[in-house]
């Protein structure tokens, strides 16, 4: 029961981030502008939040869904330059750091909070580099 709470728990917070990031107002460069505006980095949120929500109670699977947005959001910096590139590659930074050990689902609890904690800062940093 406290594995699946806590891999939901996670999900919700990741998808918390994922609508914050997604109400980001867009401008800058011309390469920017396609990051932000036609919101190409809602599809990796968008799969991830459905791939966390159903990996509950199998915390490899979490892990994996957060490795696969970390590379999604690195992948997408990539497309893009200066303080959008930065923002991207920090939300990946982010969800690339969340490995929780299944043996210790209780530190579940603690990535979340450290998670959605990091997310919201590296979401901020992408909503002002798109505005």
């Amino acid at each position: 029961m406290f594995r699946a709470l806590s891999s939901r728990h996670l999900a919700v917070a990741a998808a918390g981030v994922a609508l914050i990031s997604m109400t980001a107002a867009c401008g800058g460069s011309s390469s920017n502008s396609a990051v932000c505006t036609e919101a190409a980095w809602s599809k990796p949120f968008a799969d991830f939040t459905t791939a966390a929500t159903s990996s509950a109670g199998d915390l490899t699977k979490f892990n994996d869904a957060t490795a696969k947005l970390a590379a999604d959001l690195k992948a997408l910096a990539a497309t893009a330059d200066g303080e959008v590139a930065t923002a991207l590659t920090d939300l990946a930074t982010s969800f690339e750091a969340v490995k929780i050990d299944p043996s210790d689902p209780a530190a579940a609890a603690t990535a979340a909070t450290s998670l959605a904690t990091k997310a919201q800062e590296a979401s901020t940093k992408l909503a002002e580099a798109c505005a």
